[in-house]
Parts: structure tokens; sequence; C-alpha cells
């Protein structure tokens, strides 16, 4: 299962967060991680393994819109600010 993530700015330590409290369950159930650039940075220096995309002003976002498009991407998890 692939999984994106992506995070505004003022959510990445949220996003960091509730990936650790599901780190069981994502490696349990052997879950890809893909993301826009800054999130998946964030992501990686807290200890995942995640496939980084260009940040989303830039165009990740479209990347990973892509993917989801052509079936290749089962969930996003989009965390904003209000």
């Amino acid at each position: 299962m692939e999984i994106a993530i992506i995070a505004h700015d003022g959510m990445k330590a949220e996003m960091v967060q509730f990936l650790n409290d599901q780190a069981e369950i994502l490696h349990k159930n052997e879950v890809t991680l893909i993301s826009t650039g800054t999130t998946g940075a964030k992501v990686e220096k807290a200890g995942f393994k995640v496939t980084k995309f260009l940040s989303g002003p830039i165009g990740g976002d479209a990347q990973i819109a892509t993917r989801v498009a052509e079936g290749k991407c089962d969930i996003v998890i989009f965390l904003e600010t209000h």
C-alpha cells in the first residue's frame, strides 16, 4: 500500500507525531510512504523511510496527484493549517 503524506509548514510536527503513533500499523502492513519534499525531510529525520518528491509549491503536490490519478497511490493524508 502506498500512502502520500503532505503537511503545511505549521503541521509538519503533527505529521511526524501521527506517523510515530501509527508506526506499528505502518510497518506491519508494509506501507510505502511518499511525500512532498519538505514534509518528507522531516519524516525521514524522524526515522521513517519515505520517497520524496518536489516541495509542494514547486510541483510536489502535482507529482503526488499524478500518482493518485494513475492508481499508484492508495491514500493521501494532508494536514493543513487553518
